[in-house]
């Protein structure tokens, strides 16, 4: 069973509960890129991992240390992955 196994499960509940999901379809953990960048919003978290809702029935678990800060349950988030670590991008500090 993954280290991450319970924000798995509290990520779908989530998702069900908050009406984020489609019904009538799975909700399913999909790999986090090794490298580019997924949006989405916190849904589940634990002192070690944090679940991102990348689509209304998908999520991704990354590693919360390698985040930078805390994030908070319902958060947008863009996540950007390079060489197998992940960090929040943030588009607010870049110039045009």
């Amino acid at each position: 069973m993954p280290q991450h196994a319970g924000v798995a499960k509290m990520a779908e509940a989530y998702m069900r509960a908050s009406g984020g999901a489609i019904s009538e379809m799975p909700i399913t953990e999909r790999a986090a890129p090794q490298t580019g960048s997924v949006t989405g919003r916190a849904v589940a978290k634990n002192e070690s991992h944090v679940a991102v809702a990348t689509a209304a029935n998908t999520f991704v678990v990354v590693d919360a240390d390698s985040l930078g800060r805390i994030v908070q349950i319902g958060e947008r988030l863009s996540l950007r992955f390079r060489e197998g670590r992940t960090s929040i991008h943030n588009d607010r500090n870049r110039g045009r």
